[in-house]
């Protein structure tokens, strides 16, 4: 009788284990729901910083490019003026 009461506290342990686990598996599915959650929209924040910079790095960059060009000429005018 002593086997089989032992055998029952055993297996009452054992059950109790598992629903242990089981409620912390649900708790770190659901950590990991919130996480991914988090992960997504900060991508897409990512994302949206990345498309709004766009322009103002190409106005930036045409900026560049017409100051280049207007330095360009007035080096090519003064080259002439000195040759002629």
């Amino acid at each position: 009788m002593s086997t089989i009461n032992a055998l029952t506290h055993h297996i009452d342990q054992l059950l109790t284990q598992h629903r242990t686990l089981q409620h912390e598996h649900a708790q770190l599915q659901i950590s990991m729901s919130v996480l991914e959650q988090e992960l997504l929209q900060q991508q897409a924040e990512n994302t949206l910083a990345k498309e709004q910079s766009r322009p103002t790095k190409q106005l930036s960059n045409q900026a560049l490019e017409d100051d280049l060009n207007h330095l360009i000429s007035l080096f090519d005018q003064a080259t002439d003026a000195h040759h002629e």
